[in-house]
């Protein structure tokens, strides 16, 4: 017999966040800005990339966020990309920033804007053949379980750490990817392996 989460009830999420929509040119965007795209949130992980905006050759209008936000996947939403944010900076409006009420449920509201479970009521959501998004509103209509009270702060914390976990996870793996790349040729005397005949 498998032990059940018990049934939280329904809180709709815009009573839980803001949608922030605050957009910037990309002449506007300060000097020293990061920037997160959709392609650097990984799917179904909590993990997110960001590069120096003034590298990432911006030419439209951006989202700004800050640090805690919840950036979340409104383009292709099956793909479950949502991340909280580990600093302030701009992003694609395929991303939608959005802001806890209460800044310790970030990590909480994320771990369950990509599981499965809330994936089937998004992706009836889902609007546009060639470029499938969700609609804010739809969005934030939506209902997501929220613990009680008295359960929140410990919970709020556990989400936070499985975050962590799965961002050094993260770092470590491209720390292994670039060793390789660099110790490759020197363990292979210095050329690439020949093919057999």
């Amino acid at each position: 017999m498998s032990a059940r989460a018990p049934r939280w009830p329904g809180v709709r999420l815009d009573r839980l966040v803001r949608a922030e929509r605050a957009q910037c040119r990309p002449e506007s965007i300060p000097a020293g800005a990061f920037y997160v795209g959709l392609e650097h949130v990984v799917s179904e992980v909590g993990v997110h990339r960001e590069v120096p905006a003034a590298e990432a050759g911006i030419r439209s209008a951006k989202y700004r966020f800050e640090r805690g936000d919840v950036l979340f996947g409104k383009l292709r939403p099956n793909l479950r990309k949502v991340a909280v944010a580990r600093c302030d900076g701009v992003c694609s409006t395929d991303l939608l920033p959005l802001r806890p009420i209460d800044p310790s449920s970030a990590h909480l509201l994320a771990f369950q804007l990509r599981s499965a479970e809330l994936s089937e009521a998004i992706v009836g959501l889902i609007a546009g053949a060639n470029l499938p998004r969700i609609a804010v509103r739809d969005l934030l209509a939506l209902e997501v379980p929220m613990p009680p009270k008295r359960e929140r702060e410990r919970l709020y914390e556990l989400a936070r750490l499985l975050d962590e976990a799965r961002a050094e996870a993260d770092r470590l793996d491209l720390h292994m990817k670039e060793l390789h790349r660099i110790a490759a040729p020197l363990l292979l005397g210095g050329v690439a392996p020949r093919k057999r005949r």
